[in-house]
């Protein structure tokens, strides 16, 4: 879809009348911006299937279940932040702190929680763990938006004639149909893709939380 900009200079992809959302406008966000403001315009794309052709709808249902389960993992991960904001505000706090430093601003979170279960480290692995398989789902998910964007593009191109031949009529009746069917695939791919490459990037603070961990098992 091709992106254009608003009079006050934002990027966006038209759907409609609405503005979608870009990766470029989406780094100007904060995290907390940024989720909402992907499932806000996921929303507005919408999760209704519009059947337009066999050949067609092939493709474009299996880009609706993409589409759907990474507004799904987008919830899961923001449920996994809502759950983990102490580790959240330790790792920012912190990341950049020499071990000792670390050690010590551990040894202060833990005086404050005298249960075994709230103590960063427990904490810390906890957050690794529901994070990992975000990520390895996010992944997935990418590598099938992939496959399912060149499979649209292919149809509407390469396959186009035998389409035509296959189901001529009714897709010469149904060419606005078609169209806007297109539309709505090209639509949930591009915010399927904005929101796959945000949770992607928190892979980062996963990393982070990672070697705050080992430091933490280290002895100095």
């Amino acid at each position: 879809m091709q992106i254009q900009q608003n009079a006050l200079g934002e990027s966006y992809v038209a759907f409609g009348k609405h503005q979608l959302l870009t990766n470029e406008q989406a780094q100007k966000l904060d995290r907390q911006q940024r989720v909402d403001r992907i499932a806000a315009d996921m929303q507005k794309v919408g999760f209704r299937h519009e059947s337009v052709s066999p050949i067609f709808d092939s493709v474009s249902v299996s880009i609706l279940s993409i589409f759907r389960n990474q507004k799904n993992l987008l919830k899961k991960y923001q449920t996994i932040v809502d759950n983990h904001k102490d580790v959240m505000s330790f790792i920012v706090a912190n990341k950049d702190k020499s071990p000792a430093e670390l050690k010590a601003e551990a040894a202060r979170f833990d005086k404050l929680h005298i249960n075994s279960k709230e103590k960063i480290s427990v904490k810390l692995k906890q957050y690794q763990q529901a994070n990992t398989g975000i990520q390895a789902e996010n992944a997935r998910l990418a590598a099938e938006l992939l496959l399912q964007g060149a499979k649209l593009a292919i149809i509407l191109k390469d396959n186009l004639e035998e389409m035509l031949k296959l189901e001529g009529i009714a897709m010469l009746i149904n060419a606005h149909k078609t169209n806007k069917g297109y539309e709505l695939a090209q639509a949930r791919i591009h915010m399927s893709n904005v929101a796959n490459d945000f949770i992607s990037e928190q892979k980062a603070v996963l990393d982070i939380t990672k070697e705050i961990q080992k430091i933490l098992d280290t002895k100095l």
